[in-house]
């Protein structure tokens, strides 16, 4: 089996070096501060704020018992005034949207 050597796999240096041979400037080959984090927020807020609003109504973990009810809620409430929506939403919503996939 062939694999990359972990030299060009450790932060993505082939990848990186790929984009720079392709022109681009080191801005976006290495960037400083990756903007990933504010597409994901962007996402999670137009996305999945609503699908835990779903879930308040009407939730597998919440029916099994995993979940707490009141304490989702008050943490969907929370979310809103919150700069970012907290890792343990983020959790709960992956767990829950994968759970209702398997239905």
């Amino acid at each position: 089996m062939e694999q990359v050597p972990h030299e060009y796999k450790r932060g993505k240096a082939l990848f990186r070096q790929r984009i720079r041979r392709a022109g681009l400037p080191e801005s976006v080959a290495a960037p400083a501060e990756p903007d990933f984090l504010a597409v994901l927020e962007k996402g999670l807020r137009s996305y999945g704020l609503p699908v835990l609003d779903d879930m308040l109504r009407e939730s597998v973990l919440v029916d099994l018992g995993y979940v707490d009810g009141k304490a989702l809620a008050q943490a969907r409430k929370d979310a809103d005034a919150a700069p970012t929506v907290p890792d343990l939403l983020c959790d709960v919503l992956a767990l829950e949207v994968g759970l209702r996939s398997l239905m």
